[in-house]
């Protein structure tokens, strides 16, 4: 996907966010073996943000074809508070493709494509040495394949444009902090 239309899909997605204050759904609940955020979307005009979450059974697996999933985290508010997407998971923030690629050594790996941003990102799944499930999130960022995708920050330039939007995250190699800036 060009920066163009990368931009463009986050412009998109941003303004949906805009006039979804109302929209929100349900509560969420989380599992004991269940991921809340696995990286999240937060934009420059409120401290709110789009968070990714994963369920997973017992055996630290996906709980379902649908596993990851979008909510809102509420940051305005005080306390904090987390809702399902209602519509916005299936128009703006929900997934153009979510599929289980590989299963090898107790780990399991989905790919996922967002609706409004054509850049694969991966979740590997397992135990972890303590015994509980941990999941991460990864995709490339600035030319580091396999980075830890830890957040999608989105600058607005105003209501229907992005002045910038910056992908953040870890090399999972070497420990160092990445962004890359993606500019009109």
């Amino acid at each position: 996907m060009s920066h163009t239309s990368f931009r463009r899909a986050l412009s998109a997605l941003c303004t949906l966010s805009l006039l979804a204050g109302t929209a929100y759904a349900d509560p969420v609940g989380f599992g004991p073996t269940d991921v809340p955020t696995l990286f999240y979307i937060a934009k420059s005009n409120n401290r709110d943000r789009v968070d990714y979450g994963t369920r997973l059974d017992a055996s630290c697996r996906p709980a379902a074809a649908d596993a990851t999933f979008p909510y809102w985290r509420d940051l305005e508010r005080n306390p904090v508070s987390v809702h399902t997407m209602g519509m916005f998971a299936r128009m703006a923030y929900g997934f153009a493709a979510q599929r289980v690629e590989h299963q090898a050594d107790g780990a399991v790996v989905q790919k996922l494509v967002l609706k409004q941003m054509n850049r694969p990102i991966w979740v590997t799944t397992a135990r972890a040495e303590d015994g509980h499930c941990k999941a991460i999130a990864w995709t490339k960022i600035g030319g580091v394949d396999r980075a830890e995708l830890i957040s999608i920050y989105v600058k607005l330039a105003g209501a229907l444009s992005v002045d910038y939007v910056d992908v953040k995250g870890r090399n999972r190699e070497t420990g160092e902090m990445l962004s890359e800036r993606i500019e009109h």
